[in-house]
Order: structure tokens, then C-alpha cells, then sequence
């Protein structure tokens, strides 16, 4: 029985069943045994649940984050080790250390593009010698992909890199390092979690807190509003769209923002799940998402959406890129050569290269996540270079960056360029989210889009469950973001109107949810990353 159910947990129908499985049978069950398990043994419970949601995902795959979890445990121990042998010199020491680092990070690199990669690069190979009249071949490996891979990867480098660096002990507990790598909620999607962060309190067996439970199911119903009330609803409406590209500027514009839609609320809807998964075991995961829409620019809204990811890069590609000895020597020969200003962007600009190469490929084997990447990097390049003399401009004509004609021309420009980027991510090729971008400005009939509103896989209270669900994430969102405190609101309230409301949540969403007969498996987008 327990084979059926990993079979139907990896179909499609299954992931899109488990929206539901997960928050109503799956986590219950979990907190339940934890707590009636005695605190010593607490931990076990959350790993064998951990190992149990994954394998239900990736079957046997589940030898990668033990893969993972073993090399970061070993090498760690062995940097340790070398810190603490004072019969070396301590420059020898930092380069044995570093050297251990390396291998340890390139041997699970390897493994990453050997499992997610290996296909796309001897493809690209492939090309490349047909270009030049080669012969080179390449057998397709199509291996299965280890689900959660790029996260507890990224996860096992930053850990590793800390204890380099002596930010965090050694961790000499493989089994509190394992439940770190494989805690259920984040497998998935993330957030990317540093180990000093939610280590020690995963281990420590604390009982469950019925003000925990129930601030972490609130955040749930709320993950669960914006992926099944609105992502899912959309899904066959961007599958279709994308699929008929090529027909009207009109179709590819509405592709371009119902996907920008549909992945702001799938993603941002499971990662509450997930940080509201977290909670209900006290477990505090950072934010990934701050209101991205309300940026004003492009770099400001990498620093609001997918913000663990961009953290990520900020603080082990680009400051030790920035930082290094050879990138410091290389600005200054710069700043010498063509003045200060120049200077002070030839560093940042080098590194922003790295970060943004990196953003793409880290999304998955495909030419359209490279463009993606270098689309965001030429962006803020071009910010960083006219910024400046915009806030002159600005100054000249006595208006303030505040000012509601400035934000108003910043939401405009940065919500366009977000879904031109993202109609780039979602094409199948480059050459097909260059033809739909292309039609937007030369074949664009608004009548074409209207009149085929009914061929979308959408009917009449699709588009108003989507409508009205997406302006109640806007009003929620500009109340945070005005800093409303509407948690505390709500909990002002007298116990029965706040069981009222919250029953009346979990109506809405089993009553308009996309789920069940007549609606095709809405897998979680970022899942695949």
C-alpha cells in the first residue's frame, strides 16, 4: 500500500492532491506523534518524516541529501581539524582549509550538474561542434532529477563556507546536520536556510505551542488562498497561452502577465505553507517574499522576491568576488585609467555578471534561464549607471523619489520589464519569447484576446475567483506594506468573530480552490528548480 501511495504522490494528480494531504493528513500526523514522543527522541520523529516526504517525492533520490549531508558533515569536521592543529602555521593552515572547501564544493557541484545538467551541457556541445562541422555525439542520459536539489545544495555551500570561515562551529552531530538538510517543509521550494538559523531548535524537541500551531495554520490558509484560489485557476489559461504563442501581441502580453500572476501566487502561496509549516513547531524560517510589486527598481525587487536565494548570492558570490585581491587589483587599474566612477562600477559589475549567470542556471538547464539571468544583469546595470543622474533629474524638476507621479513611473516601468522577463522564463525557447515579445509591438489586437477569453480553460467565475482573489492579495499587501498591523487587528477581536473569520477562510478555499475533477495537476512551479 505504502508503494501506491509514493506512485501517486509522484504523478501529477498527486502533487496537486497534496496541497491538500499535506496541511489537512501529513503535517497533522506529524505534530501529533512528535508530540506525544518523549522530547529526547523528538528529532527522530521529524526526520523519519522528513525522509518519508521526500521518498513520497523521489523514491530511492533520497540518497542525494544524504550524499549532501555527508559531505558537508565530513568536510566540516576536517576543516575543524585543521584549525585546531597548532603545529601548523597559520597561513598554512587557511590553505589547507581552503583547499578542503574547494574540493568539497566542486564535488557537490559535480554532482548537481551531472544529475541536472549532464543533458544540456553535451547537448550545447553537440551544437557547437555541428557548427563548426565536428562530429562529436551525445547519448541522452535523462536522469530523474533529485527533487529539492539546488536547495539543499546551496544549503550544504553555505554551511560549509561558514564553518570556513568560522562563523559556526563544526557540526560533530550528523544526525542534527541531516535534519537540517532534509527538514520536510523546505525541501520543496525552500526558503534556503542557514544552519545557525534553525539547527539548534530542530533538535532540541521543543513541544508543540498552541499559539504556534495556530499562527502557523493561519499563515497556511493564507499559502493555500493565493496557490489554489488563484495560481491554479490560471494554470490552464498560461498553459494554453503559451502553447498558441505565436497568434496575436494581445495573447503573448496577457501570457506574459498571467504567468508573472500565476508564479508570484504559486510561489509565494507555498512558501507561506512552508514558513507557516515551520511555525507550528516554533521553527522561525526567514521571509522570501516583501511585497516584490511595490520595488522601485529591479535590483529593489530581487531584494524582495526569492530574497533567500538572492541573499544567497549577495553573500558568497558577490562580496567575495568584490573583495578578492585580483577584482580589487583589476578596479584599480580601472579607476586609474578611466577615473573614480568607473572604477567603483567595473567590481560590482563583474560580480553582478557571476550572480546573475549563476541565477539563471541555478533555475534549470535552459538557454531561456541563462537569458533570464543576463536580462535582471543588464537591467540593474543600466539602473546603477542612470540612477544617478535620474535623482538630478528629479531634483530639477522639485519632485520627490515619494512623490506619487515617481512611484507611479517606477511601478510602470518595473511591472513591464518583470513580465517581459518573465514571458522569457516561461517560453519554451528563446526564438519563441523573442516572436511573442516582437508581437506585442508590431501585431497587438485587443479583439483577438477578447474573443477568445472562452478558449482559455477558463470559464466565467474562473476569471472572477481570479479577480477577486488577486485584489485581496493587493489590499492585504498594501496594508503591510504600509506597515498596517493586521495580525494584531485581527487578534484584537473577540475569540468568537476570529473563529468565524477563520472558518470562513477555509470556506472559501474549498469552495473556489482549483482541485479535483476537470482541473489538470497544478504542480508547484519552483519545485522543479
Amino acid at each position: 500500500m505504502i508503494n501506491h501511495f509514493f506512485d501517486f504522490m509522484r504523478s501529477g494528480t498527486g502533487v496537486s492532491y497534496a496541497v491538500w494531504y499535506y496541511p489537512a493528513l501529513f503535517l497533522p500526523l506529524v505534530l501529533l506523534f512528535y508530540q506525544l514522543i518523549p522530547r529526547t527522541f523528538r528529532r527522530y520523529v521529524l526526520l523519519v518524516a522528513n525522509l518519508l516526504f521526500y521518498v513520497s517525492f523521489s523514491g530511492l533520490l533520497v540518497i542525494f541529501p544524504f550524499l549532501a549531508s555527508g559531505i558537508s558533515f565530513g568536510a566540516g569536521l576536517l576543516m575543524e581539524s585543521i584549525s585546531g592543529n597548532k603545529e601548523i602555521k597559520r597561513k598554512e593552515r587557511t590553505k589547507k582549509k581552503k583547499q578542503v572547501l574547494a574540493a568539497s564544493i566542486v564535488l557537490l557541484l559535480l554532482i548537481l550538474v551531472i544529475m541536472k545538467y549532464a543533458d544540456f551541457v553535451g547537448l550545447t556541445i553537440v551544437r557547437i561542434s555541428q557548427a563548426f562541422h565536428g562530429g562529436f555525439h551525445w547519448n541522452l542520459l535523462e536522469l530523474a532529477v533529485p527533487v529539492g536539489i539546488s536547495y539543499f545544495t546551496l544549503e550544504s555551500i553555505a554551511y560549509l563556507t561558514d564553518v570556513f570561515r568560522e562563523d559556526i562551529a563544526a557540526e560533530h552531530d550528523f544526525i542534527k546536520l541531516l535534519l537540517f538538510m532534509t527538514f520536510f517543509p523546505k525541501l520543496l521550494e525552500g526558503p534556503i536556510s542557514r544552519y545557525n538559523e534553525i539547527a539548534d531548535r530542530l533538535s532540541a524537541g521543543e513541544p508543540v505551542r498552541a499559539n504556534d500551531l495556530a499562527v502557523g495554520y493561519q499563515r497556511i490558509l493564507w499559502g493555500l488562498f493565493k496557490k489554489l484560489v488563484i495560481a491554479d485557476h490560471l494554470a490552464p489559461a498560461v498553459d494554453i497561452l503559451f502553447q498558441n504563442n505565436i497568434m496575436d501581441g494581445s495573447l503573448s502580453l496577457a501570457a506574459a502577465v498571467l504567468f508573472t500572476l500565476q508564479e508570484y501566487m504559486d510561489f509565494s502561496g507555498t512558501i507561506d505553507i512552508v514558513i507557516g509549516s515551520g511555525m507550528t513547531l516554533g521553527i522561525h524560517m526567514h521571509e522570501n517574499f516583501r511585497q516584490p510589486f511595490f520595488a522601485k527598481n529591479a535590483s529593489d525587487f530581487w531584494r524582495r522576491w526569492h530574497i533567500t536565494l538572492g541573499t544567497f548570492f549577495k553573500d558568497y558570490i558577490f562580496y567575495p568576488v568584490t573583495l578578492s585581491k585580483p577584482v580589487m587589483k583589476f578596479t584599480k587599474k580601472i579607476r586609474d585609467r578611466f577615473g573614480k566612477y568607473v572604477g567603483n562600477l567595473a567590481a560590482p559589475a563583474l560580480a553582478l555578471f557571476l550572480v546573475w549567470l549563476s541565477n539563471g542556471l541555478w533555475h534549470g538547464p535552459r538557454w531561456t534561464y541563462i537569458f533570464y539571468g543576463m536580462y535582471y544583469f543588464v537591467l540593474i546595470e543600466l539602473e546603477n549607471i542612470v540612477e544617478g543622474p535620474f535623482l538630478f533629474l528629479l531634483e530639477k524638476m522639485k519632485l520627490k523619489e515619494t512623490s506619487v507621479p515617481v512611484r507611479v513611473f517606477r511601478f510602470v516601468k518595473l511591472f513591464f520589464l518583470v513580465i517581459i522577463g518573465e514571458m522569457f522564463f516561461r517560453a519554451d525557447t528563446f526564438s519563441v519569447g523573442f516572436e511573442m515579445f516582437k508581437q506585442i509591438f508590431t501585431n497587438f489586437h485587443w479583439n483577438v484576446l477578447t474573443d477568445n477569453l472562452g478558449l482559455l480553460g477558463m470559464d466565467f467565475w474562473d476569471y472572477w475567483t481570479v479577480i477577486v482573489g488577486t485584489l485581496v492579495v493587493i489590499i492585504i499587501s498594501v496594508l503591510k506594506e504600509r506597515g498596517y498591523p493586521i495580525r494584531a487587528t485581527l487578534m484584537s477581536k473577540p475569540l468568537v468573530v476570529r473563529m468565524l473569520f477563520w472558518y470562513a477562510c477555509v470556506f472559501v478555499i474549498v469552495l473556489f480552490g482549483a482541485y479535483g475533477n476537470g482541473y489538470d495537476a497544478a504542480g508547484m512551479i519552483y519545485a522543479k528548480f
